[in-house]
């Protein structure tokens, strides 16, 4: 009923878009003259602002714009839609993790504006805790970056860029809802999937400004079996409270005295619960309550002698879970968690006046880097007796012959590391001998960046990490159009040391059949990543890239089953190891096609080979072939549609391995297909609705190697005001 009802309101946006086609034509929405954004100005690949185009490592873009248009709730619906990316579900868990070039969210470092965030999940960030309210854009560098970003960001970076409205006062309100269905919902409510969000910015005076944010997304519990008690989804909500002020001084030009300051204090809170069986086969429930608090500042000073900039973070994050049976009369096994970390960060940087030696040019950035992260865990656990437990642990007899046992998993363990890093670029303009440089065809641009990093890890010493990069531009003139050929080349050494969680973190999903421990013993990852990429565009209707890489990854850490079960064997124990050595290579191939004034097309086609060279299998829970496909329609100037494409090839999910006495197990490949739709009644108030996932691609939920979706058919209709 919810979907038809749904159904009915998007046909009438279609049909209503009809009348107003027969009387205007439909308007290009984006700049003729930089439709793919070539000249928007990121920081990603060289911590100094520079054009997309002119970025020494591949850098990809995802603009406000079209984030907008994806109706995004958090990170992962706008992060979906980048070529080479690839979403995970967390097992056990309602959020999503990275994947990019086969190498997991564990080496793709994620940052907000430049800063890293902390993990929730292990040590991999869990993308559905990043609200997509305030971002301006989201930039990924793929490939090693450790050079430039030090440990973590042996796969890549992907940089969310929050919003800046300098000058401008404004106020901004949305709410939508939706629903899996009657037959998958387990709640009596209409449309129970809700998402509620307000932002104002409010300018004090021309330099000065104010911002404050609140999301919150509101769940209910699904079911894709109603043959049994277990469910899909969680009931409960995830809220995130941000505050901003920004103040700006002096002139903003380039070499000329001025500045700028930032300050964000930001609040998330996550507060589930779902229906699980617990390690008795009886019918039970988790629970989930995390909060999360974030400081981060940052201020920069243009001078004579250059740009400085210094940045602070500090992040505390609590999460609080439980392990409960529904029947009250059984308490033995009922299980409470929790998990305390920290991290700060602290960061100086300068980036020297751009040199001129004839047609080079020299620019030079360096900074030093302060890092610490801290991690306490305690479990409390109901038993039937007190006999047995171990030196770290508590027992208070209660009533009825249960022991309360109070343990404390991971006594307070710290790491710090201090970090240094020097990135250079040497861009030399070649002179072809032609006056007119627009009609000239040849090599325009030569351009070498050599970087290194030193840290001195508080457990594992001093580690050198150095990367370099080229790039080549052509100017090529053909049928009369001006197209330009670009190439890069870079060949990186990334490493990343086993963060506190890692090395000593319990993730008990034992409700789930699983418990993954933690190894003091590991030792960091080190990789040689080499990466290579050719583009050529005419700037206002074709875009095409093709890309290769091989990662060599010596040490690499990954879940490895031990053979080992607890609880009569219903529960299977996997511990963090080093394996020898392993290898991800395969090529992405892009093509952005700007058909008409009104219509844009985006495809990628990704292929990967990620492989165990120990054991000679693959590396679980990668695809082979991953194809992506967006579709941007400008109706009219006030309707827009937009169709999103996604083919997740099959993975294997299990390899076989006698020692650990596990066999192949695979995951099916599925298509994902989305349908969005805009359209702005008057300047302040616009209807969007769609339909995630049409084709209701889900998993079998009766098999534990089935990695496809766990959200099926999702219609759902929202408003928003702008004033």
């Amino acid at each position: 009923m919810h979907f038809a009802w749904l159904a009915v309101g998007l046909l009438s946006v279609a049909s209503l878009s009809a009348v107003t086609l027969a009387e205007e034509r439909a308007s290009a929405a984006l700049a003729a003259d930089d439709v793919f954004y070539l000249d928007a100005l990121v920081v990603t690949a060289s911590r100094t602002q520079r054009p997309l185009a002119d970025t020494p490592f591949r850098t990809l873009l995802l603009d406000e714009a079209t984030i907008q248009r994806l109706h995004s709730r958090d990170v992962r619906d706008a992060l979906r839609v980048i070529p080479g990316i690839q979403l995970r579900e967390i097992h056990g868990k309602t959020g999503e993790a990275v994947q990019v070039q086969g190498l997991d969210g564990e080496r793709v470092l994620v940052l907000v504006d430049g800063m890293p965030v902390s993990a929730t999940t292990g040590s991999t960030v869990d993308l559905s805790q990043l609200s997509s309210l305030d971002i301006d854009h989201i930039e990924m560098m793929p490939g090693a970056a450790s050079a430039l970003y030090g440990s973590a960001a042996m796969g890549g970076v992907i940089n969310i860029i929050t919003r800046n409205v300098e000058g401008m006062t404004r106020l901004r309100l949305a709410m939508d809802a939706g629903s899996y269905g009657e037959a998958r919902e387990l709640s009596d409510e209409w449309l129970p999937q809700r998402h509620y969000l307000a932002a104002a910015d409010l300018a004090l005076t021309d330099t000065r400004q104010l911002g404050f944010s609140a999301d919150q997304r509101k769940s209910s519990d699904f079911d894709l079996y109603d043959g049994s008690w277990t469910s899909n989804g969680f009931d409960g909500t995830k809220t995130t409270l941000a505050a901003s002020w920004r103040e700006r001084w002096g002139s903003s030009e380039p070499g000329v005295a001025g500045g700028n300051a930032v300050l964000r204090v930001e609040q998330y809170r996550e507060d589930l619960v779902g229906r699980r069986l617990t390690t008795s086969n009886k019918d039970g429930i988790k629970e989930e309550d995390l909060q999360r608090w974030r400081l981060a500042a940052n201020i920069e000073q243009s001078l004579s002698v250059g740009q400085v900039s210094a940045s602070m973070l500090y992040e505390q994050q609590r999460d609080d879970t439980a392990q409960l049976a529904v029947d009250d009369d059984i308490v033995a096994g009922n299980l409470w968690r929790s998990a305390d970390y920290s991290q700060y960060k602290l960061m100086g940087q300068w980036q020297a006046p751009r040199m001129l030696l004839g047609r080079t040019a020299l620019q030079l950035v360096t900074g030093l880097e302060g890092f610490g992260e801290q991690l306490e865990q305690q479990k409390k656990e109901m038993k039937l007796s007190c006999s047995g437990v171990g030196s770290n642990s508590t027992t208070t007899e209660l009533g009825s012959g249960y022991c309360l046992v109070d343990t404390n998993e991971v006594p307070e363990e710290q790491r710090r590391s201090v970090e240094a890093f020097v990135q250079g670029t040497l861009a030399r303009s070649i002179d072809n001998g032609v006056a007119d440089k627009g009609a000239a065809s040849g090599l325009q641009e030569l351009e070498l960046s050599p970087g290194i990093r030193w840290q001195n890890d508080s457990g594992f010493g001093p580690y050198l990490s150095p990367t370099l990069g080229s790039r080549q531009q052509w100017q090529l003139s053909m049928s009369g159009t001006d197209w330009k050929l670009q190439t890069r080349q870079s060949i990186g050494v990334g490493y990343r040391v086993p963060n506190l969680k890692n090395r000593y973190y319990i993730f008990d999903h034992s409700i789930n059949g699983y418990k993954v421990l933690g190894n003091e013993t590991l030792q960091p990852e080190h990789t040689r990543s080499v990466q290579v990429s050719a583009m050529i565009t005419d700037g206002k209707r074709l875009h095409l890239e093709l890309s290769a890489f091989h990662n060599q990854i010596k040490d690499l850490i990954e879940a490895v089953s031990t053979g080992e079960t607890e609880q009569d064997g219903t529960v299977v124990i996997y511990r963090y190891s080093n394996i020898a050595s392993a290898m991800t290579r395969g090529a992405d191939v892009s093509a952005q096609w700007q058909i008409s004034d009104a219509l844009q097309q985006r495809l990628s086609y990704s292929l990967l080979d990620a492989r165990d060279l120990e054991i000679g299998a693959a590396l679980v829970n990668r695809s082979r072939h991953h194809i992506q496909g967006l579709w941007l329609w400008d109706v009219s100037a006030d309707l827009g549609l937009t169709l999103i494409s996604e083919y997740v090839g099959a993975s294997y999910t299990e390899v076989a391995d006698s020692s650990a006495g596990t066999a192949n197990h695979m995951s099916p490949g599925y298509w994902q297909w989305d349908l969005k739709g805009d359209w702005r009644l008057s300047p302040t108030l616009r209807w969007y609705a769609g339909v995630n996932n049409l084709a209701d691609s889900v998993r079998d939920p009766r098999d534990s190697y089935d990695r496809r979706p766990s959200t099926g058919r999702f219609p759902y209709l929202g408003v928003e005001l702008t004033f």
